[in-house]
């Protein structure tokens, strides 16, 4: 699945969420077809309604990150403040109905991207709201409240983090990290070899153009997302031509790389963890940096281990 995200460097980034698993843990024999592949949308189940949640906010003076549920939903370090009211798409981090948790870290603004004031100010303030609606039915400007809140923000702090929790009602259920196993209880240094690992691999079957390797890496992971959005056959974000996009988006990238400044980031409390770009102008972005003719990309891996033992999978 392809995100665009602009910033105010007026660079265009794409946000890739790619979902690799260790070789380990794939038999050798298991292929995943074009055709299985392209298959995807014709097997998610819809119903009466089929909700998409958002958090909607304003950033004024501050640079921020939001989590859904521990996972990492959004974040910016760059200078400004939001034009108006911003959103971000949550479902993918809404595993069923009933209570989740929204956290909201509000940082001092930026002089410049990646670099920060050393403290907020007054003038610094965060507001947000959570809303559901279906795509192509509730009109964006029609979706329904179902939470909101201010961030109560301390002049001469570092950092100030709010936390609440929302209901939400949503038609289907999904495995996701739930029952992955504690890794914050394991060894950092021997988890982060592995993370580095998954990521080096990902960047390997990208080079390679190899669309069979990656297909078989992301096959589990895009399922699970394509029922959280109801990307059904037939519409414009289905994965009825699937193949052929992934295809298109490994051909376009001219390079790739594993960024040095990375550090093994603890979400969904301690049951996943990502390796991120740890300062600077790409504070939060993924490890794995591509580049095409006229635009940066990045590789998100978010990895959980099923049970003790078991290598890492990613699940978003």
């Amino acid at each position: 699945m392809k995100h665009l995200h602009m910033n105010l460097r007026s660079l265009l980034i794409v946000l890739i969420a790619i979902s690799v698993q260790s070789a380990c843990s794939q038999p050798k024999a298991q292929q995943i077809t074009k055709e299985k592949y392209n298959n995807i949308s014709k097997e998610i189940k819809t119903f009466d309604y089929n909700p998409t949640y958002q958090i909607r906010f304003t950033a004024v003076n501050c640079t921020y990150e939001i989590y859904v549920n521990d996972m990492l939903a959004t974040f910016s370090f760059i200078t400004g403040n939001s034009a108006g009211e911003q959103h971000a798409d949550i479902p993918q981090y809404i595993l069923g109905s009933g209570t989740q948790e929204v956290m909201v870290k509000v940082f001092p603004k930026a002089i410049e991207d990646g670099r920060l004031q050393e403290k907020l100010t007054k003038a610094a303030s965060f507001r947000a709201r959570i809303v559901h609606g279906e795509y192509g039915v509730t009109a964006f400007d029609n979706f329904a409240e179902v939470a909101n809140l201010k961030v109560p923000i301390e002049e001469g702090k570092t950092v100030a983090v709010y936390k609440m929790k929302f209901d939400a009602k949503v038609p289907y259920a999904l495995a996701g990290w739930k029952n992955g196993t504690d890794l914050t209880k394991e060894d950092k240094t021997a988890l982060s070899r592995e993370a580095i690992a998954i990521n080096e691999k990902l960047a390997n079957a990208f080079s390679k153009k190899d669309i069979p390797v990656i297909a078989l890496m992301i096959y589990n992971r895009e399922k699970e997302v394509a029922q959280a959005f109801f990307f059904k056959s037939g519409e414009e974000k289905s994965y009825d031509h699937g193949w052929e996009k992934l295809a298109k988006e490994t051909n376009d990238l001219v390079s790739m790389k594993l960024a040095k400044d990375t550090d093994l980031r603890y979400l969904a409390n301690g049951r996943v963890v990502a390796l991120l770009q740890r300062s600077g102008e790409n504070r939060d972005f993924p490890a794995i940096e591509g580049e095409t003719e006229d635009s940066f990309v990045y590789y998100a891996l978010y990895l959980f281990r099923p049970k003790p033992g078991a290598p890492l999978e990613i699940i978003r």
